[in-house]
């Protein structure tokens, strides 16, 4: 994208206008779409998501004016992709190690207490049941903002955009909040099934 086609694309996102994005589509979506899937070996569908993500970012960095020039349109957008796409990989991948570390517990826990196969499983049901209920007394915005962080994993910046927050910081002090939230409605919930 010439520099010249860039400015005016500038105006005319800052004035509301959107249509230029589709200007935006027909030159970096291939691209970006079959690079992302030929260096990460992911979905399509994930790749198509990541994308639009993307486009919103870049749409979001230009409104902002954090982008005033740009030098190569595709590349920028893929970098955007890139990002993405190695936020949620790193967040998939710390999930599962919580996850695991979590049910290595439980079993530990299990083990001491010298419960058979059914009692770890009940035991477990008891947990996700507490969880849940706690989870449930939160406001419909930790709610959310817990969905979308610990549940689909998405990146932080795209929890940004949908929730409509000023950015990527901003989500993570709220889940540290939300999830503090969490943990003592879980205490709370807990108190109460122990009937104290």
């Amino acid at each position: 994208m010439k520099e010249e086609a860039f400015q005016k694309l500038s105006s005319q996102l800052k004035s509301g206008n959107n249509q230029g994005l589709q200007d935006v589509f027909e030159e970096t979506h291939s691209y970006c779409v079959r690079t992302l899937l030929k260096k990460t070996q992911c979905k399509r569908e994930d790749a198509e998501d990541i994308y639009m993500d993307a486009v919103l970012i870049f749409r979001e960095n230009v409104v902002a004016d954090k982008l005033t020039h740009l030098t190569n349109l595709r590349t920028y957008l893929f970098g955007i992709c890139w990002n993405l796409w190695r936020d949620h990989h790193r967040a998939q991948k710390k999930w599962s190690q919580t996850e695991s570390e979590w049910e290595r517990q439980i079993l530990m826990e299990a083990d001491k207490q010298g419960l058979d196969l059914e009692e770890e499983k009940e035991m477990l049901k008891q947990r996700l049941t507490m969880v849940k209920k706690a989870l449930k007394n939160l406001g419909e915005k930790c709610q959310t903002l817990i969905q979308y962080v610990y549940v689909e994993q998405r990146p932080h910046k795209e929890v940004a955009l949908l929730m409509g927050l000023a950015n990527a910081n901003v989500v993570k002090v709220t889940r540290h909040r939300c999830y503090q939230q969490w943990i003592k409605q879980v205490e709370k919930v807990q108190m109460m099934q122990n009937g104290k």
